[in-house]
């Protein structure tokens, strides 16, 4: 339900957003400049309609106006404020085409008839097509294309993220940037399916068209995740025309996968949809050896763990919704979404229990079983208006996504005694739980230009978030031959998250210099309940949140710059650590949550500095970063030396530092070969009153391309990371090299074959090292990584901008179209 104190925020954000509105509008305009123009085909003359022709600052290439071209071929902008830009026309079929256009004040400027050229030519019987880069750098944000990726065919979002510099996908597939926590977004919004994780694996790579990696995201982004933001852009085509495409996959591994994407555009409309499904049966093992210092009661001095694991899981969901443009300037978004996921988890673990002569004093076997299903449902209204003044929008999204889950599990442990045949009664216990999830994201953003480069932006966002767990663990009685409820590994939750924010940011340039400056307040209200503990969590935060960006033009190359930033992030503490819940599905080593963690705040700066090479097409950055966390979560382990069991807890442990640097190169050695390489190297801190560790790490991503004849493309990739501390100790190294094939086949390449050898030398693995003044552990586990898959990816639809059209534009009438657009052009909306 919406509290009264969040109507109250949002009634003053929308007083705010509707001043500031007015106040433009009472703000005289500069004496309008026209810019005109037209785009034919270079081959035949003929005019190209619905080209995207977009108008950019020639300086730091950003978006200033955009339309489509009319029946004629005509483009034309109204009120463009005196300076040199970039005309940027792009049309399916056609290469990228830009050129560069002075505008003078008082005199309209006609850039003439542009020619498009048809996209792709042969060299050699070596093929080379236009194509977006690998890699780009932007004021706040680096980009990768995923269409690059031939590795991460058939696969999934996550599978995407395993190839972008800098994000680590532990075995679990949790992603961290630069070792922190990251918010992941999808198309600018948080993922509308549950936590990130769900999200990741249920998004087919090949619907995503380009990752954005926010290190230091602006006021503009809410501020959860120490590691910054990644932003998730799918695909979406919106020229007239309708476009489907199926995609098929097989592994080694057992995974099969399958997904079907389509839309279609007609003149007011824009369909567009997806539906995919996935499953897959991978297996697992895990190894970890402990010296305990101090003996327990049982005089156990080392102790190990031998497990082997099965996971059959899958999803199968889909996305559907339309795009309605009202008229030129108002447009609305409707999409839903549904999901099913479930698995079934086994796992079987030998313990062994020796004294200090490494004898057997007992051992023991347990056998895990697990069964979850949950479903899951998004809604969401997005409105999008732009004014005449060209980059002057008000927009307004609202989203309720919804889900539920059960599972089940049984643990079965059977223990014996060296040297006695006779076996004790084993422990067994029966698990279930049902979850529930609400949550609701509102909010509202407004983008004001003024001057020549100035921009003013402002927004309020609230997001609320409740989630009920009910767990119920029941322990086997022999001597009652009958279940009984254990109270204290069973737990019955009620949590609730209400974030409030606002931000305020503003833009501008002098000279070669660019700025952003801008504020975020966020106010948190954190509240749970424990039915079984009587156990309360109420928290609530006001946060401020600064943010700053320069970037600067080198004034005799306007293809270098130097950016400087600097924002404050925070980690509040999720749901799964506050819950006061007691984890024994590993009997030695229990979870416990911790209901009295605070956030952690971080402060970060970074430079960077980058240049573009137009002549080769190489690109080159390089950034070096401080970050400080203070009241760093994290997870420590204490031994009860009576038990001989340890107990992992989060806590707000210690201050964390990183100073680092990161260079980046994409370099085109021939049309046909490219590389791409990034070396990030960083040292690491911890420093409280109970824990203290220190490292220097570094980390190696890179990857070569090839385009051989007939369509074939090769791409190699490999990635290196060093030990990385934590409290107790490190994460070792990890490293990995993966090779795919793709194969482009039919005319316009419309069936596409990729064939991928994952971990291709069989080294992926995760393991740590913990050191204690109790305890010694290592700890190794290791998951199926190294697999073949074949993916079939075929593609095929038409765009033509006279489609839907009742009546064809004859040759006269189109003569008659282009005098009538030149007497009187007619302003499209934004891109």
């Amino acid at each position: 339900m919406l509290t009264l104190r969040m109507l109250r925020f949002l009634s003053g954000a929308a007083l705010l957003c509707l001043a500031l509105s007015n106040l433009n509008a009472q703000t005289p305009e500069s004496t309008p400049v026209k810019v005109t123009g037209k785009v034919a085909d270079a081959v035949n003359g003929k005019p190209v309609e619905y080209a995207s022709v977009v108008l950019l600052q020639q300086t730091d290439s950003s978006m200033v106006t955009g339309m489509y071209t009319t029946p004629a071929g005509t483009f034309a902008f109204n009120s463009v404020v005196p300076g040199i830009y970039v005309l940027r026309i792009t049309f399916m079929g056609y290469d990228k085409l830009e050129k560069a256009i002075r505008v003078t004040a008082g005199k309209n400027a006609f850039a003439g008839t542009l020619h498009l050229q048809a996209a792709g030519k042969v060299l050699n019987a070596v093929e080379i097509k236009a194509e977006k880069p690998a890699f780009s750098m932007q004021i706040d944000r680096q980009v990768f294309d995923a269409g690059s990726m031939i590795n991460a065919e058939g696969g999934t979002g996550t599978d995407i993220l395993k190839n972008i510099p800098s994000v680590d996908v532990d075995i679990d597939d949790n992603v961290t940037l630069r070792g922190k926590s990251v918010t992941i977004y999808v198309d600018g919004k948080p993922s509308p399916f549950g936590d990130a994780k769900t999200a990741l694996q249920m998004i087919p790579a090949e619907s995503i068209d380009r990752v954005e990696v926010i290190n230091n995201p602006s006021a503009k982004f809410e501020a959860q995740g120490g590691g910054g933001i990644i932003n998730i852009v799918l695909k979406k085509d919106k020229a007239i025309g309708y476009n489907v495409m199926f995609n098929a996959g097989v592994a080694t591994r057992g995974q099969v996968n399958g997904s079907a994407n389509a839309s279609l555009r007609m003149r007011r409309f824009n369909f567009f949809g997806n539906y995919n499904g996935r499953y897959e049966s991978i297996g697992g093992s895990g190894y970890s050896s402990r010296q305990n210092l101090v003996p327990d009661s049982s005089h156990t001095t080392f102790f190990s763990q031998d497990s082997r694991n099965n996971n059959r899981n899958g999803n199968n969901g889909g996305r559907f919704g339309f795009d309605y443009f009202l008229d030129d300037h108002n447009t609305f978004t409707i999409a839903e979404g549904i999901n099913h996921n479930f698995g079934k988890n086994e796992d079987n673990i030998f313990l062994n229990y020796l004294n200090e002569n490494h004898e057997t004093i007992r051992d023991g076997n347990r056998n895990n079983t697990s069964r979850n299903d949950g479903y899951n449902n998004n809604t969401s209204l997005n409105y999008k208006h732009t004014f005449r003044k060209p980059n002057q929008e008000l927009t307004a999204y609202v989203s309720y996504s919804g889900n539920r889950s059960a599972s089940n599990s049984d643990y079965h442990t059977q223990y014996r005694k060296a040297g006695v045949d006779t076996l004790a009664n084993p422990n067994w216990q029966q698990n279930t739980g049902k979850n529930g999830n609400r949550f609701w994201n509102i909010q509202s953003d407004y983008t004001m230009p003024f001057g020549k480069k100035g921009k003013l932006e402002a927004g309020v966002k609230s997001t609320l978030r409740h989630i009920s767990n009910d767990y119920t663990a029941m322990l086997y009685n022999w001597d009652l031959q009958t279940f009984r409820k254990s109270n204290q590994l069973s737990n019955q939750y009620d949590y609730e998250e209400d974030i409030h924010a606002g931000y305020l940011n503003f833009a501008n340039a002098f000279g070669n210099l660019g700025y952003q400056v801008g504020i975020r307040a966020e106010q948190s209200y954190l509240k749970g309940y424990s039915f079984t503990r009587d156990t309360t969590v109420d928290n609530k935060f006001f946060n401020l949140f600064p943010s700053m960006f320069l970037k600067y033009n080198m004034p005799k190359n306007q293809n270098q710059s130097l950016v400087f930033n600097y924002s404050t992030r925070i980690d509040r503490p999720n749901f799964d650590q506050l819950l006061p819940y007691f984890n024994n599905s590993d009997p030695q080593n229990i979870r416990i949550g911790n209901p009295e963690l605070k956030p952690a705040l971080s402060h970060k700066f970074e430079m960077s500095y980058s240049v573009y090479y137009p002549k080769s097409n190489n690109y080159f950055s390089t950034s070096t970063y401080y970050a400080q966390t203070n009241d760093n979560i994290d997870r420590i382990s204490t031994l009860d030396t009576v038990t001989g069991v340890t107990t992992t807890k989060p806590m707000n442990l210690a201050t964390q530092q990183n100073i680092g640097g990161n260079v980046s190169y994409s370099l085109n050695l021939f049309k046909w070969w490219k590389v791409n390489a990034n070396l990030n190297l960083e040292y690491n801190k911890l420093t409280s009153v109970t824990v203290s560790n220190e490292n220097f790490s570094y980390g190696l991503n890179a990857n070569t391309q090839f385009r051989l004849p007939s369509r074939y493309s090769i791409e190699l990739s490999g990635h290196y990371r060093s030990p990385r501390i934590q409290p107790q100790g490190t994460f070792r190294a990890m490293n990995g090299i993966d090779l795919g094939v793709r194969k482009e086949v039919l005319k316009n390449k419309a069936l596409v074959i990729a064939l991928n050898i994952s971990d291709l030398l069989n080294t992926q693995q995760y393991s740590s090292h913990y050191e204690t003044p109790v305890f010694i552990q290592d700890y190794e586990r290791k998951r199926a990584t190294r697999f073949i898959r074949i993916n079939v990816r075929y593609r095929f639809g038409k765009m033509d901008p006279n489609l839907f059209k009742k009546k064809k534009v004859q040759p006269e009438e189109e003569e008659k179209q282009e005098e009538k657009e030149e007497e009187k052009p007619k302003e499209k909306g934004r891109l």
